[in-house]
Formats: structure tokens, C-alpha cells, sequence
């Protein structure tokens, strides 16, 4: 038998408060480390999420901002940062999904801040030190201490209410962090392993949250979400990650969905480069290696994800513009970018139809 593979690793900090009614410990979290003039960010898209919110930190808010757009603009958080200032807050409070929590990164890295984040989607960004702003159609990511949240509250409860539209392609987007933290240059022993439970809870849970309210089930696929963004948060993004954000600038397309979109066309790409990653993957996915990227795309089709890019928005010109950005930017991939194969890899996804071998 052979050794376990060398590694080195720097675990993430941060506290993690998670149960059926979690939000009620806001508070006193809050309280244990002195913090009593918060700013609140919840999008005015989600009027159900203030309140709950408001009512959590009580005399603590000191501003409530309601602004949140996708792809977070950087104008947007520049705005914020100057409002969150202004009133003097001692702690950024997002209460939402994916861009909500990118709104409150921004913030906390441009005020130094500490952030508190309560994911009501499975982003997963919650559990990373990653955050993109986009200035026009170039969306740029980084990686900085002061965006990883110092207080994950992950409460199940306030997914009950989310849309089945937004469970399926949010639930897919925290199965392309799983596998994207698999195959990233930087995994290691613990990451695969937390990357491939989180994989595991998403085969066995996301159909059921998709078709019913099931706390139980709302919850598993929460706490997949969460293994998977610190799997991810850990080792760094890679192919899939990168050609997702490309679309997010240069198409102003939205994030959940074009991640369930792009992944299993990724995953038949890259299936020559990693074989024995391809056969982890599969063996939580519970399917033949051969067949992974049909699974995962019969796993997006069953719970919502829209029928390819263009059912999103995407024109034909837009896929080959991104396919031509890739290549040019020599994106990181355990396989090399080659035009035509990155191009006819993005017009399947495109068109929506089964994953061809490339």
C-alpha cells in the first residue's frame, strides 16, 4: 500500500453557527465579540429576508442597505463602503444569496471591517476568501483574508421559502465547486475528501429539495454547499470557475445558472486529463466514470437548469467571443485550452444537448 500523498495547507479560519433556526444566535454572536453597530445588506428583491434580519440584531443595525446587483459592480461597492463608513458600522451583516454575500466581501476588504454572512442560496461563496467586482464587461476576482466572513450562520430554515427555480441551478452551482475543488492545482487529502461528501449529499438530496420544502433535505444540501465552499475557498478556482466568470462579464449572465449550465461540458473535457478524479466523482455520483457528464447533465435537467446558454441570453457571437477570451488568457485547466475544442465544447452548452467527447 502505498503512502498518503504529501501535502501542505492553510486551514481557513472562521465560526460556523448551523441549525434549524440558527439567525436567533445572531445576536449573541455578535455580542461576543463587542460588535454593535451593524450594517445590514439584504437585497430589496427579498423584503421576507429584512425582516427576519432586522429583527435578529435589533438595536444593533445602524444602517440597513438594500442595493445589490450580480457580478457586484464595483461603483455599487464603492457606494456601500462609503455609506457603511459614513455611519460609523463596526460589522457588515449579508443576509441573501451569492451576490448579497459578494457585496458584503467587497465591503469588509475596502473598510477592513469584519463580515457575518446568512446564505440563503447554496452559493457557497460564504466560505471563501474570493470575491469579484466588474468594472463594464471584465469581471475580475481576488483573493483576500478581509473577504472571508469571520461568522457563517447557516440556517435552514430560511430556505424553506426559496423558489424551486433557484434551489436546482444554486444546488448544481455547489456540485461545480465540489468538483472544481477536485481537480484545482492546489488539492490536497482534506479538501478532496470534503469536496466528495458535499458531492454525495448533492446526489442524494438536491432532486428531493427541488421538488418539495423538506427542511431536512433544504438542510443537506445547505451543509453540502458549505463543505463545498471551503473545499473550494481552500484550493482556488480553475477551468470551470474561470469560463463561468468570462460569461458573467462579457455577457452579463447570471451566475447559478451558468455554472449548472457549463459543468458537465467541462467535466467531458477534461475527463482525457483526469481520469482517477473522473472516477472519485463518479463513485459518489453513483455512476459508470464513462457516463459522469451525462449524469451531472440529467441531474441539472431534473432540477430546473435551463436548456442550455442560450436559454439564458447567450447569442452564438457571445460563445465564440468567450471561447477566443479563454484561450487568450490562457485560463488554468489540468487540460491545455485548444480553440476548437473550447469552442465546440461552449456551443454544445450552448445548444443544451448531451455533452460530446472533445
Amino acid at each position: 500500500m502505498p503512502s498518503p500523498t504529501a501535502f501542505t495547507r492553510t486551514t481557513l479560519p472562521g465560526r460556523i453557527v448551523f441549525g434549524d433556526g440558527a439567525l436567533a444566535q445572531l445576536a449573541p454572536e455578535l455580542d461576543g465579540g463587542s460588535l454593535r453597530r451593524a450594517m445590514l445588506i439584504v437585497s430589496a428583491r427579498q423584503p421576507k429576508l429584512a425582516v427576519p434580519g432586522r429583527s435578529a440584531l435589533g438595536h444593533r443595525m445602524a444602517l440597513e442597505w438594500n442595493e445589490v446587483r450580480q457580478h457586484v459592480p464595483r461603483n455599487l461597492a464603492e457606494r456601500a463602503t462609503v455609506a457603511a463608513s459614513t455611519a460609523d458600522t463596526d460589522v457588515i451583516i449579508a443576509i441573501g444569496g451569492g451576490s448579497t454575500v459578494g457585496l458584503g466581501k467587497a465591503v469588509a476588504v475596502s473598510t477592513g471591517l469584519p463580515l457575518v454572512a446568512v446564505p440563503t442560496t447554496y452559493a457557497g461563496s460564504e466560505m471563501t476568501p474570493i470575491y469579484g467586482l466588474t468594472s463594464g464587461t471584465v469581471k475580475k476576482t481576488a483573493r483576500d483574508p478581509a473577504a472571508l466572513p469571520k461568522i457563517v450562520v447557516y440556517d435552514p430554515r430560511l430556505l424553506t421559502a426559496l423558489p424551486a427555480s433557484i434551489v436546482g441551478p444554486s444546488g448544481m452551482n455547489a456540485l461545480a465547486h465540489c468538483a472544481e475543488a477536485l481537480w484545482a492545482t492546489n488539492h490536497d487529502p482534506i479538501t478532496d475528501a470534503l469536496a466528495l461528501d458535499g458531492a454525495g449529499r448533492l446526489q442524494s438530496f438536491l432532486r428531493r429539495a427541488y421538488t418539495t420544502t423538506d427542511l431536512a433535505a433544504r438542510g443537506e444540501v445547505l451543509l453540502a454547499a458549505c463543505l463545498a465552499g471551503i473545499a473550494l475557498g481552500t484550493v482556488g478556482t480553475s477551468v470551470h470557475h474561470a469560463l463561468c466568470h468570462l460569461f458573467g462579464g462579457m455577457c452579463d449572465a447570471p451566475h447559478a445558472e451558468t455554472h449548472a449550465i457549463v459543468l458537465p461540458y467541462v467535466i467531458r473535457y477534461l475527463e482525457p486529463a483526469i481520469p482517477d478524479t473522473i472516477a472519485r466523482v463518479a463513485e459518489v455520483m453513483k455512476c459508470d466514470p464513462t457516463t459522469l457528464a451525462d449524469n451531472v447533465w440529467s441531474l441539472a435537467r431534473s432540477v430546473g437548469t435551463p436548456t442550455g446558454l442560450r436559454a439564458i441570453g447567450i447569442t452564438r457571437d457571445q460563445i465564440d467571443a468567450v471561447a477566443e477570451a479563454a484561450v487568450a488568457e490562457n485560463l488554468v485547466s489540468p487540460r491545455p485550452l485548444d480553440l476548437r475544442p473550447i469552442r465546440s465544447l461552449l456551443r454544445d452548452a450552448w445548444n443544451g444537448e448531451l455533452p460530446q467527447s472533445l
